[in-house]
């Protein structure tokens, strides 16, 4: 089977150079121009059929804007509210899980225990931002089942923002 390369769509209708706009269906077809295969897009006002010698057309969709869309936080931002809630000490739960989402961003980590002779508290993380050497010491919580849709309604307000 042999590949072809076909442009993107330029989001303007070859007739008429009008923009297409969010939301908005249009036509595209492929023709053979000078040895090339060239793609044509076409308003659906400006389409009458496939253009001669069209080799293939498909109906297109522009995608519609995305209101609201969420934003993942900083991380400094992030890493405060942390600070914060460990320093307030009410919501346990929630800077453990919080602690949990920043390790699995690489943003914080657990420091190196080279020849310590110190056992790790189990009952506590220790966790560092290694650009900062801000370090956190957070109670290790298991969340109940029951509370679980809370805590991810919680972090979601936490971890993103509307743009």
């Amino acid at each position: 089977m042999q590949e072809y390369s076909i442009q993107r769509s330029q989001r303007r209708c070859h007739s008429t150079d009008r923009p297409f706009g969010p939301g908005e269906s249009y036509y595209s077809a492929v023709l053979v121009r000078g040895g090339e295969l060239r793609r044509m897009d076409l308003a659906s006002d400006a389409w009458t059929g496939p253009p001669e010698g069209a080799l293939g057309w498909w109906k297109c969709r522009i995608p519609e804007k995305r209101r609201g869309a969420l934003k993942p936080a900083p991380a400094h931002v992030l890493l405060s509210t942390l600070e914060t809630l460990s320093e307030e000490g009410n919501q346990p739960v929630l800077s453990y899980l919080l602690a949990l989402l920043l390790v699995r961003r690489k943003i914080l980590t657990e420091p190196a225990t080279h020849g310590t002779d110190d056992a790790p508290n189990p009952s506590l993380l220790h966790l560092v931002h290694a650009p900062s050497q801000r370090e956190f010491w957070i109670p290790v919580c298991e969340p109940s089942l029951d509370a679980c849709q809370a805590y991810h309604d919680q972090l979601t307000r936490l971890l993103f923002s509307e743009e």
